[in-house]
């Protein structure tokens, strides 16, 4: 009999940078399943209606073992984002990660990098 899974359950964060107003920082963390893909784009559409940003960083560093769940809640934000005039740029993506957007042929739609420091 194993361990139950310790993956802690995806969950989503946003908030503007002090010195950016016109940012939003989207964190990602833990485990995404299918379900959660709509509530988080949801709740990235709130947070561009309530601060008007112009640019969403959506900080994955938290992900946990990325798949096609993970991608669909990127690309939501993704869509999200663009129907309000905003960039979304994703900082802090594992190799995982970038990899599974190259093969999906998403490397050339989103704008990925692996540095950690604030770039607006």
């Amino acid at each position: 009999m194993g361990a139950p899974d310790e993956t802690p359950v995806g969950s989503i964060d946003a908030q503007r940078p002090a010195p950016h107003p016109q940012t939003l920082l989207v964190t990602i963390t833990g485990r995404i399943n299918r379900a959660d893909a709509l509530p988080f784009a949801e709740r990235v559409i709130d947070e561009l209606v309530a601060n008007r940003a112009s640019l969403v960083i959506c900080d994955v560093r938290g992900l946990v073992r990325p798949d096609a769940a993970a991608v669909d809640a990127i690309c939501r934000i993704r869509v999200a984002a663009r129907r309000f005039g905003a960039r979304l740029r994703l900082r802090n993506a594992s190799i995982d990660l970038v990899q599974l957007l190259d093969l999906m042929g998403l490397c050339d739609v989103l704008t990925v990098s692996a540095e950690s420091g604030f770039q607006a």
